[in-house]
């Protein structure tokens, strides 16, 4: 193996955490350290921030996944709180399979009777603020310096409204990246290739995965040279391909911001032409493999682990499937992380994390009771360092020790990754709040420092940390205008975005897809091309009054 491609480019000094680990000979367990937090919750000083003398009461309803109301009965975590800040959180959470009902049924309430937040989740902003049952928050932003300090200027679109106004809190993670190209380096060696720098180095990779029996399986026909995760909906569509033809998509792929600052949809980019033609190109070489429209993660997490595919865009904390690989018998097997897709002209690029995920909006039954402003300064408290650390870390002296001014999460609940860390209530997801870097990697790797990596572990970080940093774009939104609404099922679903397949299928010609597209146009796309610019351009880009 070319030991160049094993490089390993870390941070000094910086104390890395996700393989499982022993535990320590004195052994660990889950409920006694969710024992010790809940005691020292009890007993913690009150914030030099903030704390509400006379208390503050905050009822919501939230949303949770995966059985997390009952996990979570119990934990330290808003014992804490109101320990520290005199703030009693009480949220009704309900299952995720239920919660838009749950939603429903609430918003039925009179006014005085909702409660103070809700996830907005299954109903969206919009919906809410054009009934009047949730407030905006631009007038209150003074309040809440560290919150805006979290997102960052070049993030506040991401927090806005399509109207162009903030309604909701945030929650706000500090991780740039969640996926990474991905390549066997061991098929790579087998084919005498160098790891892919330019586009005909990727087409001479995936056309050796192609043409050779690189799994040593006897049959030639079966290995996928290429396989990206597409959605249920069909929209988003081959993304990271995308990104190769310097188009900068929006998350469901159908959004884009030219180079002039236009915001438009990817159909009007001078490239797509050149991408659609390269992708009918890919697919009718085989390539594309034949239902490469049908792969989701979990098929392609599949395909990594049994042999069959060359190259993915995935997680890039995906190094089980290395380790199933070398299990089976693949001694020489590793998944390897690479820089994104250089296309045609030289364009690199992979979508960021989202930054902003948009968790609690203050309902107009808080306002008529006074609380918005209060429940402002609280969520900005969550955002100093005291709320990040009781956060990520949870409390010092229990789960965490400061080392060199830096927290260092105990060892043992990190052993098993982020499960016994959010088992007992920590990185409280639901409810939401400022993700840090530092403590994502002690859960990540488990605890180990940088010496210790191996070289999967070292394809994780590499992907997450290392290689797709000069490579990273924001989203822009998908401004869900009054004609996206009306149009977006008919026109875009199962309108554009059908011809888009059947013209890289060869179904139908190039030039029959652009006679379709333009007919859809006619049909209202148009309208939703020159809604959405109008509103990019006089709200959200600063081009202009609100």
């Amino acid at each position: 193996m070319k030991r160049r491609m094993l490089a390993l480019v870390l941070t000094a000094g910086l104390i890395l955490t996700g393989c499982q680990k022993p535990r320590s000979e004195a052994g660990f367990s889950v409920e006694q350290m969710n024992r010790d937090l809940l005691e020292a919750a009890q007993n913690l000083p009150r914030s030099s921030k903030l704390f509400f003398e006379d208390g503050l009461e905050i009822t919501g309803l939230g949303v949770t996944y995966d059985g997390r109301p009952t996990a979570f009965d119990g934990c330290y975590y808003f014992p804490a709180i109101e320990a520290m800040t005199g703030v009693h959180v009480a949220i009704d959470w309900q299952e995720d399979a239920g919660y838009s009902s749950a939603v429903a049924t609430t918003l039925l309430c009179s006014r005085k009777d909702l409660p103070d937040i809700l996830n907005p989740t299954g109903f969206g902003v919009m919906d809410l603020a054009d009934d009047g049952l949730i407030v905006p928050l631009d007038d209150y932003l003074e309040l809440m310096p560290d919150i805006v300090s979290a997102v960052g200027k070049e993030h506040m679109d991401e927090w806005r409204a399509s109207d162009g106004h903030i309604y909701a809190i945030p929650s706000v993670s500090t991780i740039r990246g969640s996926f990474s190209m991905m390549v066997r380096a061991d098929w790579l060696e087998a084919l005498g290739l160098e790891t892919p720098q330019t586009w005909e180095d990727w087409l001479a990779y995936w056309r050796g995965v192609r043409d050779n029996d690189l799994n040593g399986n006897g049959d030639p026909t079966d290995e996928i040279p290429i396989a990206l995760a597409e959605g249920s909906d069909g929209e988003r569509r081959l993304t990271f391909l995308l990104n190769a033809f310097g188009i900068a998509a929006s998350n469901d792929t159908q959004f884009c911001l030219l180079d002039d600052g236009t915001y438009t949809m990817v159909y009007e980019h001078p490239r797509y032409p050149e991408f659609l033609e390269a992708m009918a190109g890919l697919y009718a070489e085989g390539i594309l493999a034949e239902g490469y429209e049908g792969f989701t993660y979990a098929t392609i997490e599949q395909a990594m682990g049994d042999n069959t595919l060359g190259s993915t865009m995935t997680f890039a904390a995906s190094g089980a499937q290395t380790a199933a690989l070398r299990q089976s018998g693949d001694k020489d097997a590793l998944w390897l992380s690479v820089a994104p897709v250089a296309g045609p002209y030289g364009d690199r690029m992979i979508q960021e994390r989202e930054r902003v995920s948009l968790t609690w909006c203050v309902t107009a039954g808080a306002a008529e009771r006074g609380k918005v402003a209060d429940i402002v300064r609280f969520f900005n408290w969550c955002y100093t360092w005291e709320g990040a650390y009781l956060y990520n870390y949870g409390i010092e002296g229990v789960s965490y020790t400061l080392e060199d001014g830096m927290p260092v999460l105990n060892k043992d609940l990190v052993a098993n990754g982020f499960s016994d860390y959010r088992a007992v209530g920590i990185n409280f997801e639901p409810f939401g709040g400022y993700w840090l870097q530092n403590a994502y990697l002690q859960c990540l790797f488990s605890g180990e420092d940088r010496r210790s990596l191996t070289d999967i572990q070292a394809q994780i970080y590499n992907g997450l940390f290392v290689l797709n940093n000069d490579y990273f774009y924001t989203q822009p939104l998908t401004l869900e205008t009054e004609s996206y609404v009306k149009y977006r099922t008919s026109l875009i679903t199962d309108g554009v975005c059908k011809l888009r397949d059947q013209a890289i299928r060869g179904e139908i010609s190039q030039e029959d897809f652009w006679l379709g597209y333009q007919a859809l146009k006619q049909r209202g796309l148009d309208t939703v091309i020159e809604e959405a610019g109008t509103l990019y351009r006089t709200v959200l880009s600063g081009g202009g009054e609100q």
